[in-house]
């Protein structure tokens, strides 16, 4: 045991870091005609929930379905005006 706890341990510098080298393999999928894949990232899936929420907080307007276009945020914002 060289450390026994982070304490002691000591952060590497980018002068103390060897070269990494980074390769790019495609995999595609055999299960689909296009080979793609799931989107493989979870910050994807709530991206439509935070961009209602934003709006929601911002202008005071309750949104209640989605997708959520130019042209529903206008008909939303006309609605609120009433």
């Amino acid at each position: 045991l060289r450390n026994a706890s982070f304490m002691e341990f000591l952060m590497p510098y980018a002068t103390e870091i060897p070269p990494i080298e980074i390769d790019h393999i495609e995999t595609p999928s055999p299960l689909n005609p296009l080979g793609v894949k799931g989107a493989g990232e979870a910050g994807v899936i709530p991206v439509g929930a935070v961009l209602a929420s934003a709006i929601e907080d911002a202008t005071g307007i309750e949104i209640t379905e989605m997708p959520l276009s130019p042209l529903r945020l206008f008909e939303l914002y006309r609605l609120m005006e009433r």
